[in-house]
């Protein structure tokens, strides 16, 4: 047949001996004729020739023993346990970190209140502390007033007497002036 259309001999006639009589040959050729085309080649009948070894069932592939495999075993419905088991210690594990991270938020609120709170308190303590320093001046300031007004200035020379002299002129002037009256001659 071969040797009539091509016009050469099938130089593989020794692989066509082997092969002709395997099960993916002949399932393609019922497909073949299943979906109405002509096959080239018509299917032979099983071993026909006695010299071939029996014909053996070909074994399942990969797909097809996982596929067996998932469907007879109830693995799945363990795993879905496991699974929803998994899902459930999540979500309480979840809650537990949301609870901490509500409780660690309400602790750092009030220790920034705690702390805005002791800081306003520093805050008074030294306006107060201010206040004390300026106290602290205007005592020493009149002090020294008081000791440059009480000073004998007949036992000093003339220039140092003349500087201080001056100085207690100055001294009764802002006395004066911070008391509202006129000074010595305006009662």
């Amino acid at each position: 047949m071969y040797e009539g259309i091509v016009g050469t001999t099938f130089k593989f006639i020794h692989c066509w001996f082997i092969l002709r009589n395997e099960m993916k040959w002949n399932e393609w050729l019922v497909t073949a004729s299943a979906s109405n085309e002509e096959p080239a080649v018509q299917p032979v009948e099983e071993n026909v020739d006695p010299t071939l070894p029996p014909r053996i069932d070909r074994p399942n592939g990969r797909d097809k023993a996982k596929k067996a495999h998932n469907s007879t075993s109830s693995s799945s419905s363990a795993c879905m346990e496991v699974l929803q088991k998994m899902s459930i210690d999540r979500s309480a594990y979840e809650e537990q970190v949301q609870a901490t991270s509500e409780e660690e938020a309400k602790e750092i609120a009030s220790r920034s209140e705690r702390k805005l709170a002791i800081q306003e308190e520093q805050l008074q303590i030294q306006k107060a502390q201010v206040e004390v320093q300026k106290e602290i001046l205007q005592l020493q300031k009149e002090d020294r007033e008081e000791r440059i007004m009480t000073m004998d200035v007949e036992k000093m020379q003339p220039w140092v007497r003349d500087y201080y002299i001056n100085k207690q002129k100055k001294i009764s002037a802002m006395s004066f002036r911070d008391d509202g009256s006129n000074g010595p001659g305006g009662q």
